[in-house]
């Protein structure tokens, strides 16, 4: 719509009063007529306070005393009080108007600052918001969406939002689902990753989120959407997925061909070991077989770190006391005590590193004949495990960051504590926690109890095969 300027305002209300002052001197002077024309003088009166407000007074005043004074001066016997009243009738009409047109005038400026506010607002957002017209035309969009299309804002205000920057295998899919929306007059909940093609022709991924917006009856009228570009995100998310998968290739072939290694290692060893005299040589064969166990306890925890990280395991229910069991009978040579315990547990498959990690430092650091015991007491919704041994011990100054990832053992013969942060990170993962006490209070050289918690599953097992203490010894 045209908006007429200023001039052309005062030109249009100046030609109009000369129109009414020749109308006027044409009824009364040569018609000599006593006609109602004065009805013509509500047009520049209005348009007056339409575009002025009071000004269109002065402009009702002048018409009324031209009729006034043309009707004295050409027929003043035709001159009656109407003709007074309608001098009040232009006054009071120009008063109405103008203050009609003030309200109208402060209500389009409150509008327009609400507007202004609300452009402000979506021009200092950093994504990209677009209203959609049930026609599928741009009704509105903020700078940042026209930077980051590539348009001036006049290029997309009023295109098809589906024809201009929707490619165009996905438009008609696109349009249904738009279509779809606008028909339940509602959304799809949370966010979705389309893609975009920009003025240039490249193609961007933005996260979604819009909704439905209606009139005050309820009806749709289109749609408010938001966009973030992920672009980047996605790329990089994909490099970081390909450099994984060959990292994790590269550690499998590493694993496989290590463990082949070491398998041909203790072959050799165990050989070897046999064909020699008690004394310093098989003793250098005990001490190659415990590197190739090394080798062999390094790869195990690396590959049992991969598994926590992948959350390749589920939580279920766990038979502690099987557990426990299996993991003794791994150390045939060692002196464990344990009364079992029909009790079943909240863990995966990696609950047997628990025992395995604890139970083999107790023997590895232990001094020769140390004494090993499991025990198991459940309290409540919770069963606390305790393996003490009646080892060397561990000294105050090293229990609080014992089981951090790197952390020094407990004697010169420790690792590199690995085996006790996958043991905290595992109990914690399983909802418990995990500490080492003194196996006599405030005597650590009297030995060590690793002590942790876990969650019952609220199930009871049957009691197991046989209710007396299970003792492996040398």
């Amino acid at each position: 719509m045209t908006t007429l300027t200023e001039q052309q305002r005062v030109g249009i209300v100046m030609a109009l009063l000369v129109f009414s002052v020749i109308l006027t001197y044409y009824v009364h002077a040569v018609l000599m007529l006593g006609t109602v024309f004065s009805h013509f003088f509500y047009i520049p009166i209005i348009l007056t306070a339409l575009w002025w407000e009071k000004r269109s007074v002065p402009v009702a005043i002048f018409l009324g005393g031209l009729v006034v004074a043309s009707t004295l001066l050409y027929r003043p016997d035709l001159l009656t009080l109407n003709d007074y009243a309608r001098v009040l009738v232009f006054i009071a009409i120009a008063f109405v108007v103008a203050s009609l047109s003030e309200q109208l005038k402060g209500r389009g400026q409150e509008v327009k600052r609400q507007r202004d506010l609300v452009r402000h607002y979506m021009d200092v957002v950093g994504v990209l918001l677009v209203v959609i017209g049930t026609d599928h035309t741009v009704r509105l969009v903020n700078r940042h969406g026209c930077e980051l299309l590539g348009y001036r804002e006049e290029e997309l205000l009023g295109k098809d939002w589906f024809d201009t920057v929707v490619p165009e295998p996905l438009r008609e899919a696109r349009r249904r689902g738009f279509d779809e929306a606008i028909a339940r007059r509602t959304a799809l909940p949370g966010q979705r990753e389309h893609p975009v093609v920009t003025q240039t022709g490249d193609e961007l991924i933005l996260a979604w989120q819009y909704t439905v917006l209606t009139d005050d009856e309820g009806r749709p009228i289109g749609v408010i959407g938001s966009g973030t570009d992920i672009t980047e995100r996605i790329f990089a998310e994909e490099r970081l997925r390909k450099a994984h998968d060959e990292a994790n290739l590269y550690l499998d072939i590493m694993t496989h061909d290590i463990n082949n290694a070491n398998a041909v290692a203790l072959g050799y060893a165990d050989l070897l070991e046999t064909t020699l005299d008690a004394g310093e040589e098989r003793e250098m064969v005990r001490k190659l077989r415990a590197g190739v166990d090394r080798s062999i306890e390094i790869i195990q925890n690396v590959t049992t770190i991969r598994r926590l990280h992948a959350h390749e395991t589920a939580m279920k229910p766990v038979d502690l006391d099987a557990v426990v069991r299996a993991e003794i009978a791994h150390h045939p040579g060692a002196r464990i005590a344990y009364r079992g315990e029909p009790i079943e547990v909240m863990a995966d498959d990696l609950l047997s590193e628990v025992f395995a990690n604890l139970i083999g430092n107790a023997e590895k650091f232990g001094e020769p004949g140390v004494e090993i015991s499991v025990r198991v007491e459940e309290r409540g919704d919770q069963v606390e495990v305790a393996i003490e041994d009646t080892g060397p011990g561990v000294p105050d100054a090293i229990k609080p960051t014992l089981f951090a990832r790197f952390a020094p053992g407990k004697n010169s013969r420790s690792g590199k504590g690995l085996g006790l942060y996958i043991t905290r990170t595992l109990i914690e993962r399983y909802g418990g926690r995990v500490w080492v006490d003194d196996r006599v209070p405030g005597s650590p050289e009297c030995g060590t109890a690793f002590r942790f918690t876990l969650l019952t599953s609220g199930r009871r097992q049957k009691p197991p095969a046989t209710s007396l203490p299970v003792t492996a010894r040398s």
